[in-house]
């Protein structure tokens, strides 16, 4: 794929805050496939030294394993443990223990990120974040596993979840600071397989384990936090000896809006993105319920279901990223491509919602994850494209991009179970509404004017001066 490597300010990675966080086993496979599009760019130019490929591997066994802790709660086991603490009003407590946290993680990661910009102490700037992070997970993980009500439930993984929110940002800020660009598009493709894979892993394991607390939320806990111990004991994290930057918290929300008039395509990409992501997240929440509900399947069975799905999905995933990325720079055009995944993506919220049976729901799930392979993909060659030319601040505009993403992921549980309790508690209306959202967001795609009849040096066009 033909992006704007060699231009550091043009990549994500330039701005580590603006990396897109997933909120969902879903949402995974979009930022797996933003991240194995990286792959097929075309590596160029030199700067910081090659890390060796022993370091790379720490990188890697650390994402592993933050990622078994980071999604699989919000997969499987939260819904599992809500169900065992509050039976009777399971739907709106999972609403708010996974909604909740999301939220904090929004407002939270800029803010760590620009303490750890100004921390100097003689362990480096990410570092003390990183094990701070670690930390946190495992604490909020064990309040969740040793205790036996909603509010510990909720507030464990409130504090679990800024951890490793915590944990993954300041990782992908420590790649920022000194991964090369001629590794970028190698490491983020590894990365983002691994991204998807994850909670996999985690999800097999934990369905064998449905009937003990420590089992579903220590453990895997306690493996993300070895983790990122080990890294950071291996992280070459020197001090740095530069004067602080200015701290202004004001910049951090200034720094998230921008004039929709001036940059028309921008608005677009944000509200369309929105639109999906939203859809993605209230389709991600009842999976669990609609399974055991419906079809009759018991915890253990529905955790072997969901691996399988996903497992299966990550290839269908990643076949969606390959190709419509290869196809969407062969023909110069992104459009096309993100109306259909966007509909596609409507389309299989429809199927899965309506299951009456297991085929009818893995085609449901294989459908979404293809869907959202190719949606990742050429949504960020689009985003990139659409970045405004009249202005040197690509890595504010990314991290607006980015909360296109976050904040409706952390909103959709809230919107799920609103309409949830609307719809008299029946889980096919919940994913009827999400397809719905879905194919608005692919209509939004519309009025964007890029590709092939657009300028793509100028692709943000200025309507005020």
């Amino acid at each position: 794929m033909s992006r704007e490597s060699s231009d550091d300010a043009s990549s994500p990675l330039s701005n580590p805050q603006a990396y897109e966080l997933p909120l969902s086993q879903s949402a995974t496979i979009q930022v797996g496939a933003e991240r194995i599009g990286d792959d097929l760019a075309e590596d160029a130019g030199e700067g910081l030294p090659k890390l060796r490929t022993r370091y790379l591997l720490a990188i890697y066994i650390t994402q592993l394993t933050l990622y078994i802790a980071f999604i699989v709660p919000i997969a499987f086991s939260l819904a599992i443990r809500v169900a065992q603490v509050a039976p009777d009003n399971r739907d709106a407590i999972l609403a708010i223990a996974v909604g909740l946290p999301g939220l904090f993680v929004v407002i939270g990661t800029p803010l760590v990120g620009m303490f750890s910009d100004r921390t100097r102490s003689r362990f480096g700037r990410r570092r003390p974040w990183l094990l701070f992070g670690s930390i946190l997970g495992l604490v909020g993980s064990a309040l969740i596993a040793l205790t036996g009500d909603v509010a510990s439930l909720v507030i464990g993984w409130c504090i679990a979840y800024t951890g490793y929110g915590i944990t993954s940002s300041m990782l992908n800020t420590h790649l920022g600071d000194n991964l090369p660009v001629l590794q970028r598009g190698r490491v983020m493709g590894i990365l983002g397989a691994i991204t998807q894979i994850a909670p996999i892993l985690g999800i097999s394991v934990a369905g064998a384990l449905v009937a003990s607390p420590i089992g579903l939320f220590l453990l895997p806990a306690g493996i993300a936090f070895v983790g990122g111990l080990f890294f950071t004991l291996v992280m070459r994290d020197p001090k740095v000896n530069t004067p602080r930057p200015e701290l202004k918290i004001s910049r951090v929300f200034e720094g998230f809006y921008f004039n929709p008039r001036r940059y028309p395509n921008l608005a677009w990409v944000w509200i369309s993105k929105a639109c999906v992501f939203l859809a993605i997240s209230m389709s991600s929440l009842y999976g669990v319920y609609l399974l055991t509900t419906r079809l009759g399947l018991t915890a253990a069975e529905v955790g072997a279901l969901l691996a399988t799905t996903g497992l299966l999905g990550v290839v269908t995933g990643i076949l969606g990223a390959v190709g419509s990325g290869y196809l969407s720079d062969k023909l110069k055009t992104r459009k096309p491509f993100l109306v259909f995944s966007a509909v596609v993506i409507g389309v299989s919220m429809v199927v899965t919602g309506t299951s009456t049976s297991i085929p009818q729901y893995v085609i449901g799930g294989l459908l979404l994850s293809l869907s959202i392979g190719v949606y990742g993909s050429v949504d960020q060659a689009l985003a990139l494209d659409v970045l405004p030319r009249d202005t040197d601040e690509n890595g504010r505009f990314l991290a607006i991009i980015g909360i296109g993403s976050t904040l409706p992921q952390a909103i959709g549980p809230f919107a799920a179970g609103l309409v949830l309790a609307l719809g008299s508690g029946n889980y096919t209306v919940v994913y009827v509404v999400g397809a719905v959202v879905a194919v608005v967001g692919a209509l939004l795609i519309i009025p964007i004017t890029a590709g092939r009849r657009a300028d793509l040096a100028t692709h943000s066009i200025q309507l005020v001066k």
